[in-house]
């Protein structure tokens, strides 16, 4: 399959199917803790990349044979740079009635086609990493042509235009948009957003510039409480059943491992494997050069080499 893949574990979606509509690495930003690596286009304009149908066919062939929670648009770009993105989640529903949810930076929400596309989800997931200038130059590195302002403005009005759900990601850098002050500006201003959960997040991956560092977890509980109940730090996914048979699980973790990297604890929750058959096999693949290993804090993590 060439744009579908997963389902992985995810820590807001359950088993989530990742659908890829963008080329690598199409965005609107180049992030400092994109855990895909640097943006080699950055762009604002949409185009049409894939086939809606042909994605569509991916995404029901997958659905029949696995556990699926949420089909979820995201991947190795900006997924509403797509501009076939509302007709392929359309094109989906007609297929199968898993629930579909779209990840976006949020970044082109001040375009009016791209709010109607999203509102074709049936959760949408946008992010907000800054709320002054400086900050977001900082962390996002946007398109030149990008502005904090109209992208705070996209964002309200997507929340008063759709009644779907939203989900509003907060990525947080120490020393970078953990300071007091962009900390109590970004509360007021999200509480105005009228968002339904706000998700605080921090790097646990492997980011594109080694420097970027993350909060601990009571660091990230204290600034919650700044941004009311409907805030959340987002938990780790708890395996609920087992997942794919075993002889599944490498074509699995290669698709998926293309777009993200996977810790060890990641690949026993995806595959049903123990953690010494994970480790193993794990450690059999970096010895046939499919993939690296890559220390993060004390975690470990694999990519593709």
């Amino acid at each position: 399959m060439n744009h579908v893949f997963g389902p992985v574990p995810s820590r807001r979606l359950g088993y989530s199917l990742g659908v890829d509509i963008i080329p690598p690495k199409y965005c609107t930003y180049d992030c400092i803790y994109c855990q895909i690596g640097r943006t080699t286009d950055k762009g604002i304009q949409r185009k049409s990349f894939y086939d809606a149908g042909s994605i569509a066919d991916e995404v029901a062939r997958k659905v029949a044979s696995a556990r699926v929670d949420m089909i979820t648009f995201s991947g190795s770009g900006e997924p509403t740079l797509n501009a076939d993105l509302g007709a392929m989640i359309r094109r989906v529903k007609e297929r199968v009635d898993t629930p579909v949810a779209v990840i976006t930076n949020g970044s082109l929400l001040y375009d009016r086609d791209v709010r109607a596309d999203l509102a074709e989800a049936d959760v949408v997931l946008p992010s907000l990493d800054a709320v002054t200038d400086q900050v977001f130059q900082r962390i996002n590195r946007p398109h030149p042509s990008l502005d904090i302002r109209r992208i705070i403005e996209g964002l309200r009005e997507f929340r008063a235009e759709c009644s779907k759900p939203v989900w509003l990601e907060i990525m947080l850098i120490r020393n970078i948009n953990d300071d007091p002050e962009e900390l109590k500006k970004m509360a007021q201003i999200v509480s105005s957003l009228g968002v339904d959960r706000i998700q605080l997040n921090t790097v646990t991956r492997p980011p594109s510039e080694e420097s970027v560092c993350r909060l601990e977890e009571g660091d990230l509980q204290a600034i919650c409480k700044l941004f009311g109940p409907r805030c959340e730090v987002i938990c780790s996914f708890e395996r609920t059943e087992e997942m794919p048979a075993q002889a599944d699980w490498t074509e699995i973790i290669l698709e998926t491992l293309r777009r993200r990297p996977l810790s060890l604890e990641d690949v026993v929750r995806t595959t049903s494997l123990t953690r010494f058959q994970a480790k193993t096999r794990l450690k059999a693949m970096e010895d046939e050069g499919l993939v690296r290993s890559y220390t993060l804090g004390d975690d470990v993590f694999y990519v593709v080499a």
